[in-house]
C-alpha cells in the first residue's frame, strides 16, 4: 500500500497523500494505527514497538488522536517546503519553524553508535512516546533540505496534480515522473495523441 520509492524517508513520508496536489488527495494515513503501520513499514520501528504503541493509543485516544494530528501537520508542512523549494517559491516561515522544533527533539535523542567499523549518528531503538515515528522523519527532512541532494528534488509534472516528491537520481536530472508506468506513460500517451491529431489536421 505505501510506496517508498522516492529516494528519501521524509519524502516518503510526504507522499502518503496521494494526488496531493490535486483537488481529490486520497489520504493513506487516516488515523494513529495507519501512522504506526507506516513507520513498521518503513522500518522506523519494529513489529514489537509498533504493539506497544498501539496499546498506548488504545488505553489513551485523545492523547493520540492528538499525536496523529500533529503528524499530519508535519506532514503537510514537510510536503509544502519539498514542492515549495522545487518550484522555485518561498519556504513558508511557519512550515520551517514546525519542521526545525521536531528535528531538534529528534537531534537531541541522536546517539553515537559503531556499525561496520564507523561511527554513525543513531537514534536508539528504545525509545519511549507516542510521537517519535516522527523524529527520524523530520531529521532525514532536515538532513536533505540542507544537502545538495535538495537541489535535485523533483515533483511529478503530471497536469492532474500527483504532486509526487521524489530525488531524480537520472545520470542526466532528467526524471520529469512518478514512474513511468502511471504517468509517465499517460503524459507519452497525450504526446502520441497530439501528433497523430495534428497530422490528421495538416
Amino acid at each position: 500500500m505505501y510506496d517508498f520509492d522516492a529516494g528519501d524517508i521524509s519524502l516518503d513520508f510526504a507522499n502518503t497523500n496521494n494526488w496531493h496536489a490535486s483537488a481529490a488527495p486520497e489520504d493513506y494515513l487516516n488515523n494513529y494505527a495507519e501512522l504506526v503501520e507506516w513507520g513498521v513499514q518503513a522500518g522506523l520501528i519494529s513489529a514489537e514497538i509498533a504493539n506497544q504503541l498501539n496499546q498506548i493509543a488504545e488505553e489513551n485516544p485523545a492523547d493520540t488522536a492528538k499525536v496523529y494530528e500533529f503528524a499530519i501537520g508535519v506532514r503537510e508542512a514537510i510536503y509544502r517546503i519539498f514542492s515549495n523549494h522545487y518550484a522555485g517559491k518561498p519556504i513558508p516561515d511557519a512550515d520551517l519553524t514546525l519542521l526545525n522544533s521536531v528535528a531538534c527533539q529528534a537531534m537531541a535523542h541522536l546517539q553515537l553508535t559503531l556499525r561496520g567499523g564507523k561511527v554513525h549518528w543513531q537514534l536508539p531503538a528504545d525509545l519511549e512516546g507516542v510521537d517519535f515515528i516522527l523524529w527520524p522523519v523530520a531529521r532525514a527532512a532536515a538532513d536533505l533540505l540542507t544537502s545538495d541532494k535538495a537541489l535535485r528534488v523533483r515533483q511529478c509534472e503530471d497536469d492532474r496534480g500527483c504532486g509526487y516528491l521524489f530525488i531524480d537520481q537520472t545520470k542526466n536530472h532528467s526524471r520529469r515522473w512518478c514512474s513511468m508506468e502511471s504517468c509517465g506513460n499517460r503524459a507519452k500517451a497525450r504526446r502520441h495523441y497530439s501528433r497523430v491529431q495534428a497530422s490528421l489536421t495538416s
